[in-house]
């Protein structure tokens, strides 16, 4: 379970072709997982366990297996914008200023006082990105689980604004649609 949660993690990290193979490797492999913890409990019900953890486990195993996977797609995604950002930060500030784009950086989008340095480009047009907002609005972008998102930011840089994390201080991770 971990391992498939940390597999994707890394997949999702690396790039979008990994997944064409973890997430197939990940779907064959549960129902083996499922049918191995059916026997499991199976055994433990012949040594006076309920017969209920027949099911109880194979179900328990889904419920934190979706909230593991949800989680890890999440984090997957913020994880490298924040090693990006820290890794290069006065590469950021000095783009800020008007000097080089940073290594990694596809792209980048003023809106003042908002800047977006775009790191992921999707194939209908959406794109991720490290988002300067000395302001912090854009922290209110909490879409897709957290609702909808403002009419001030909705629209900031062309594109529908889905949702951002904060980084550190003024720099956000931010999905556009």
């Amino acid at each position: 379970m971990i391992g498939g949660a940390a597999a994707l993690f890394v997949a999702n990290a690396l790039s979008g072709t990994a997944m064409l193979v973890v997430v197939p490797v990940l779907a064959t492999s549960w129902p083996a997982l499922m049918l191995e913890g059916a026997v499991q409990a199976w055994r433990w019900r012949s040594a006076g366990i309920p017969a209920l953890l027949l099911v109880f486990v194979p179900v328990l195993s889904l419920m934190f297996a979706a909230f593991a996977a949800n989680h890890v797609l999440y984090w997957s995604h913020v994880a490298p914008s924040w090693m990006m950002l820290r890794s290069d930060r006065a590469a950021f500030d000095g783009a800020l200023a008007g000097g080089p784009i940073p290594t990694g950086i596809t792209g980048i989008f003023r809106a003042p006082p908002r800047t977006a340095f775009r790191t992921i480009i999707g194939v209908n047009g959406e794109w991720a990105g490290i988002v300067h907002d000395p302001t912090d609005r854009i922290a209110a972008a909490r879409g897709w689980n957290g609702g909808p998102v403002a009419a001030d930011i909705r629209n900031i840089f062309g594109n529908n604004t889905i949702w951002c994390q904060r980084l550190d201080s003024h720099w956000f991770h931010c999905q556009f649609g």
